[in-house]
């Protein structure tokens, strides 16, 4: 009876963070839902194929190639299909979710993008990275031509001669 008592307390206090780790998990489970989550698989799959193809296109195979490539490009994406794939991939994800969010916050999270405000956000998303993107590459692009205007005048302000560069002379002297 007196080594029940423990096992019995143990249960009954191990009970509730099963249960909040549970409810924990179905939270992450309804972000991953709300957002679509599974959708990369699919997009994931189109790439590694296409690496694939990429790989491949380089290579010397003649038609005659053909049967034997076929057989080998099955076999890579059976390869993708078995390691890539929801049912492996969406405890990750819960896992990942559990660690960075709190129950309440994935609760919100899930609320937000299940909103008309949160659906016009993943809906467009891509979008808005794409151009987001391309924003900030165009003011890389302006500011690396704006670098290359204040070398010049570094260049030209300390006299060096725009043509020298250190592999040309490593003494000093021209030869």
């Amino acid at each position: 009876m007196k080594i029940l008592a423990p096992i019995t307390l143990l249960f009954i206090f191990s009970s509730p963070s099963h249960a909040d780790q549970t409810s924990h998990q179905e939270a992450a489970q309804s972000v991953l839902d709300a957002t679509f989550a599974q959708d990369v698989i699919p997009q994931a799959m189109y790439q590694l194929k296409a690496s694939y193809a990429h790989l491949v296109k380089d290579l010397p195979l003649k038609k005659d190639h053909r049967e034997i490539e076929t057989k080998y490009r099955e076999q890579a994406f059976e390869l993708a299909n078995k390691r890539l794939n929801w049912e492996r991939i969406q405890p990750e994800f819960i896992s990942l979710y559990t660690s960075t969010y709190n129950e309440q916050e994935l609760k919100d999270i899930a609320a937000f993008y299940r909103s008309e405000t949160g659906k016009k956000y993943l809906k467009n998303m891509p979008t808005t990275l794409r151009q987001s993107s391309q924003l900030v590459q165009a003011e890389m692009r302006n500011i690396q031509g704006e670098f290359k205007q204040i070398i010049t005048q570094l260049e030209l302000a300390s006299g060096i001669e725009k043509s020298h560069t250190p592999s040309q002379s490593t003494s000093g002297h021209q030869h």
